[in-house]
């Protein structure tokens, strides 16, 4: 198939594995937030949230560095990602050992447990992400579909029949550990099996040197991941572990929406390198159209979810410690578009190797992300919190945009220009089966015409549709890969 129906291909491929995670997550999260109580929960998140702004720093940035590499020379996989493991491994034990001991140093009980077993998931997160770059880079993300979907069945079913048992959180926390080792087992296997065998064939010295040229993506990652998880930490010092739960609360469902920009962008990336650096024009159209798709997914998202927000809520997590979820929950719903935007936004910048300009506009959205966390977190809580979050999404587009100038201009301003009129119009079909039906008919009828309008508006065409559903074998392209 050629390159856009690759990547359109590997995008509904990976669309369609989030749309059965999220109903999982979605059902999976409601059930446990609701027996483990508020405070439980938001310690439960608040371990998960400190474990993962510990790991970080892991591996520097060697994920990325060597995920663009493999896409442009596919056969460096097994040396590349070999060289990853080493690195990411060791780090991340490195920081993740550290972190606990601090935790154990300063907290006891339940909450010190806690982040140990959080700690023990998050090395095997690291494990089998990194395994990941290969399949990313080679386009097999069906492999990555099998695996989280096997291993997120796994943790559902044991931690349900653990805490319905009376075990708690600690029990919850364990079989969410377990599953991260069952994912790293069946990642394994198809890496294995599907694609190559990690090997080590390079020395200390040349590790080292990967390391630093990975170190402007992993700041980068750093400054990310941190933004995700300062809000929790932030409300946990601040607020205590109720204002942590009702925030997580809401930030939980919008995070299975924020995965359909990842896993998007995602199918798109390995192309996005390879078109950067030997077919500009190529690359222009595949920006313009990752921009139109961002739009045209993230704007609904956003609108619907703030409409339904209160049912929602109800319909989920049904109870009184979660009333303030729903406020929170339609201000983080605009967190969904902003960070679909600043992922494309970004997608040259990555593509030039122009990581330190991006590295220069997410660490000032880090510190405003903070002080405004210290500022509104006091008063307004987790809405505070919501606030500042996304204010800080925002200011990182913006800022991004205007680093690749010269790729914005490129921008579909007219298709754009629907897909936000086919919002609003969707939002007002959908507030009309709200007020008349309910919930689900709200659902039903604003899919249902937010689809239409984009065909009708021409934010896409039948013609696109089926000359992406023409998938075509490429010649080459699998030999490349094996």
């Amino acid at each position: 198939m050629h390159q856009g129906q690759r990547v359109a291909w590997n995008a509904a491929l990976m669309i369609a594995k989030q749309a059965i995670m999220a109903v999982l997550s979605v059902v999976y999260v409601g059930y446990l937030a609701r027996r483990l109580g508020v405070s439980a929960w938001g310690e439960l998140q608040a371990s998960l949230a400190i474990t993962s702004m510990a790991a970080v720093v892991a591996g520097l940035g060697v994920r990325g560095y060597l995920a663009r590499e493999i896409a442009v020379t596919p056969e460096l996989g097994p040396r590349h990602l070999g060289s990853a493991l080493v690195v990411r491994g060791a780090m991340g034990a490195t920081t993740l050992l550290c972190a606990t001991a601090f935790t154990a140093a300063t907290r006891s009980g339940e909450g010190a447990w806690l982040v140990v077993i959080a700690a023990a998931s998050q090395l095997a997160t690291i494990l089998y992400t990194t395994m990941w770059l290969s399949f990313e880079a080679h386009e097999r993300f069906q492999y990555i579909l099998y695996v989280e979907l096997g291993a997120r069945l796994f943790v559902i079913a044991l931690s349900v029949a653990l805490v319905a048992s009376g075990l708690g959180v600690l029990a919850a926390a364990g079989a969410l550990a377990l599953g991260n080792a069952l994912e790293l087992l069946l990642t394994y296997h198809f890496l294995r099996k599907r694609l190559y065998q990690p090997r080590l064939e390079v020395g200390l010295d040349e590790l080292v040197a990967i390391a630093k040229k990975s170190i402007p993506l992993g700041l980068i990652g750093a400054l990310l991941g941190v933004i995700r998880q300062a809000d929790r930490v932030i409300l946990r010092w601040l607020d205590g572990e109720a204002a942590v739960g009702v925030f997580s609360a809401a930030w939980v469902l919008v995070e299975q929406l924020e995965l359909i920009s990842d896993l998007v962008l995602g199918a798109a990336f390995a192309a996005g390198m390879r078109l950067y650096a030997h077919d500009q024009p190529g690359f222009v159209k595949l920006f313009r159209t990752a921009l139109v798709v961002a739009a045209a997914l993230g704007l609904p998202l956003a609108a619907g979810v703030s409409l339904v927000a209160p049912d929602v809520v109800a319909l989920v997590y049904e109870g009184r410690d979660f009333a303030g979820t729903s406020d929170v929950l339609r201000v983080l719903a605009w967190h969904v578009p902003a960070t679909f935007a600043f992922q494309v936004a970004a997608l040259p910048l990555l593509a030039s190797k122009r990581e330190r300009h991006l590295a220069a506009v997410l660490a000032p959205a880090l510190v405003a992300n903070v002080a405004l966390d210290i500022w509104l977190v006091p008063e307004h809580g987790a809405l505070g919190a919501a606030f500042a979050a996304l204010v800080a999404s925002a200011g990182m587009f913006v800022a991004t945009g205007l680093l690749a100038l010269r790729f914005m201009r490129e921008a579909p301003l007219g298709r754009l220009g629907r897909a936000t009129l086919a919002t609003v119009i969707m939002t007002l079909v959908a507030l009309a089966a709200l007020r008349a039906v309910g919930l689900w008919a709200a659902v039903l009828a604003g899919a249902i015409t937010h689809a239409a309008l984009l065909l009708a508006l021409r934010v896409v065409t039948l013609a696109e549709v089926r000359a992406l559903a023409r998938r075509k074998p490429e010649k080459g392209h699998e030999a490349a890969v094996t």
